[in-house]
This record gives structure tokens, C-alpha cells and sequence, in this order.
């Protein structure tokens, strides 16, 4: 019986792992043309070229000009995603667009070269002498908290730019109580800009948020007590809006886009680690480590160390290629950091990190040996002497 031939081309190689990890096509140059991952790499790339190729068009055009391969493995998913992001931002695929809207974050602005300026939720910073808070990983969020701003404290929701002419009539919102229409000079400049601070108060501090809650129920009873019904009523409205941003607390806080971490992930051997420094919110490059080896101790310190460095020089915004790499871990440690270890560097520093990863390599070796946790292991004092502080042998 004739053995049947395999759709799988040559050029992919027979032995590929079954692990995790990161895939890349080339054409026929060399030209990186697709970067996908896995959590079976051989399952995963074999299955291009079964049940007659991929179906969709566009996929089925980068397999027929694909003529080499890449494979890189992973310990984790995390990982994988980080690897792939780097790379695609990295060769710029033709073939990719899985990323594309991912990569997307969104940032309220707040343009104080405006005179009168007005909040704005973006997708891409560019005004120099704007504010900006975020990024937040969906629109939807914080578009809702510009809408309950702008009513709280009757901010302008109108576009343009504004020159104030006091023979026109201010618009609806003036009408409904939630503008103070400075389009018509019902305020001055000065008036509104304080409205303005008022609302990058409360993004960036949301415990000030009580704080004007207490003054609106102050003014409210004030209203009601001079017999000023309507005036009480709109103080009303505007305490149940408050309460409803109160309620958009944790978009505000942002828990973990702008702080900084050292990501333990397994690697792709049991004795191996991957280092994932992340600097307020920027994912710096990884870093591998061994408990096998002598010096993985100084791996750890100099990736606290550049952490340390990087918040220095960490720009206010987060420039496009950092952001899909953010948005990856904020979404990982968001889900409890699943598959790793995250110290939060505002918290510890690298004593503390290096004295909970040397219980973690000595539990390690202890599984490695057969050992219970509680033994001591043998030691040569003199090679203990002569050796790195900290070194383990699986």
C-alpha cells in the first residue's frame, strides 16, 4: 500500500513542539508575513495546511506565499501575547490585523490651550498643552463619565471653539440647567476654567469626590430652606449624578494601567523563569532566568533597577507601542494573574522580591530531589563560600 503524501510542506520542520508559544510565517525573501500564537505550536501550525487550508481569504493567500517558518516557545500565555504584540509591532506584518483594534485605547482629554476648553474622549493624544487621563481599554466607559461631568458641573458639551456673544441665546442645555453658557458671556473665562478644574479634580483624585457631594447637599438645603424650589430640585439632580460617577470609581482609579510590577511567568523549562518589568504601566523587555544558574539573583535586582529607572523618564502618555503591551498585562492582572507571580513594585522592592523568590527556587529544588519541604538540604560550605549568594541545583 502506497503511503499517502502529506499536505504539510518541506519546510516546516518535522519535530516542532506542542508547547505554547508564538508562530511566524516568511515569504519567500525572509519577510515575516503573518505572527499568530498557540497553546500547541505543531497542532496549530500544521492545521494551516489541512482540510484544503484556511478558509478565509485572506489567510489562505498568506499560506500559499508562506515559505518558512519561526517558533518560539512560551511558558505562559501571557507570554505568548507579549511576544506576539512585540513582534507584530515590531515587522509589521502584511497579513496581521488581529491587533489592530486591541491596541486601541481611549483617553479623556481635557485641551487647556482652548480658552474654553471642553472634555473629549480620543483615541490618540496629540494636543501638547491638553490633560489626559487613561488609557482605558473600551470607549464606552469613559464617554459615560464626560456625559455625567458635563452635567455635574454644567460644562459646555458642544464643539468647536467658543467666542462669547452676548447678543445670541444660549442653546437647550442652558435651558435643562446643565451648561452655564459661556457662548452667550453668562460666565467669563475665569468662571468656567474653574468649572473645568473642577472636573480634572475629580478624575484624578476620586476621593475629592465627597468632598463636592457634601458642598451640593450644603447648597441644596440652603435652596430649600430659602424657599428656591427649582434651585433645590437641580441641586438634587445633580447629587444623583454624582452618586452615579461614584459609581465609576474603579474606571477612575485605574488599579493597575500606571503602576509598576516584576511579572514572575514560568518558562519553558521547569527550572526556568521569564521577568516581566513593567514600568508605571510600560512593559520593558523580558527577561529569562534560571534557577540553575549562579547569578539569577542580579537578573532579578537589575530588572528592579531599570523598573526604578524607567518610571523616571515615563512620559505623562502612553505612546502607541506601549499601549498594546499595557492593555495585555492590565487585562492578565485584572483577571488575578493567572499562571505567575506579580509583585507590585509601589509596594516592595527587590529584597523583598528576591526573599520570596528564593523560598520559591528552594521549594522548587526540594520537588526536584524528592525532598520534603521542611528538609535541609547537604551543602559543601566551601563551595557555598566560594558560589553566588543564592544558587540552586535541580
Amino acid at each position: 500500500m502506497s503511503r499517502r503524501n502529506s499536505p504539510v510542506p518541506d519546510w516546516i520542520p518535522r519535530d516542532l513542539t506542542a508547547a505554547p508559544g508564538v508562530y511566524q510565517f516568511h515569504d519567500a525573501v525572509g519577510t515575516p508575513i503573518y505572527v499568530g500564537k498557540s497553546v500547541n505550536l505543531r497542532r496549530r501550525v500544521r492545521g494551516y495546511f489541512y482540510g484544503g487550508g484556511p478558509k478565509d481569504e485572506r489567510m489562505a493567500l498568506m499560506v500559499r506565499l508562506a515559505r518558512g517558518i519561526e517558533v518560539h516557545p512560551a511558558g505562559t500565555d501571557l507570554e505568548a501575547r507579549l511576544e506576539e504584540a512585540d513582534r507584530i509591532e515590531r515587522f509589521r506584518p502584511a497579513f496581521n490585523k488581529a491587533l489592530k483594534n486591541r491596541s486601541k485605547g481611549w483617553f479623556i482629554e481635557v485641551d487647556w490651550g482652548a480658552p474654553f476648553p471642553r472634555l473629549r474622549v480620543i483615541s490618540r493624544p496629540r494636543r501638547p498643552r491638553a490633560r489626559h487621563f487613561g488609557p482605558y481599554r473600551g470607549r464606552r466607559q469613559p464617554a459615560e463619565v464626560v456625559v455625567l461631568l458635563e452635567k455635574i458641573l454644567r460644562l459646555r458639551s458642544c464643539a468647536g471653539a467658543i467666542r462669547p456673544d452676548v447678543e445670541a441665546s444660549p442653546c437647550l442645555q442652558h435651558g435643562i440647567d446643565q451648561c452655564t453658557a459661556p457662548c452667550v458671556g453668562l460666565v467669563g473665562l475665569d468662571v468656567y476654567r474653574a468649572q473645568v478644574r473642577e472636573a480634572v479634580r475629580l478624575l484624578e483624585d476620586p476621593a475629592y469626590l465627597p468632598v463636592v457631594y457634601e458642598r451640593f447637599v450644603r447648597r441644596r438645603d440652603h435652596a430649600a430652606a430659602a424657599g428656591g424650589t427649582d434651585e433645590a430640585i437641580s441641586w438634587q439632580r445633580r447629587l444623583g449624578w454624582l452618586e452615579e460617577l461614584d459609581s465609576y470609581r474603579y474606571v477612575l482609579e485605574k488599579p493597575w494601567v500606571d503602576r509598576s510590577w516584576l511579572i514572575v511567568l514560568p518558562g519553558p523549562a521547569e527550572t526556568e523563569r521569564v521577568l516581566v518589568p513593567v514600568a508605571r504601566g510600560r512593559v520593558l523587555e523580558r527577561r529569562a532566568l534560571s534557577w540553575n544558574g549562579s547569578g539569577w539573583s542580579k537578573v532579578v535586582e537589575d530588572a528592579v533597577y531599570e523598573v526604578r529607572l524607567r518610571e523616571l523618564q515615563a512620559e505623562s502618555v502612553f505612546q502607541p507601542a506601549d499601549l498594546t503591551p499595557s492593555l495585555i498585562v492590565t487585562s492578565w492582572l485584572e483577571a488575578g494573574a493567572e499562571g505567575g507571580m506579580a509583585f507590585d513594585l509601589e509596594r516592595t522592592d527587590a529584597d523583598l522580591v528576591l526573599e520570596h523568590l528564593v523560598k520559591e527556587a528552594e521549594r522548587l529544588r526540594k520537588e526536584s530531589e524528592g525532598l520534603p519541604h521542611d528538609a535541609e538540604p547537604e551543602r559543601d560550605p566551601l563551595a557555598a563560600e566560594e558560589s553566588a549568594p543564592v544558587q540552586f541545583v535541580a
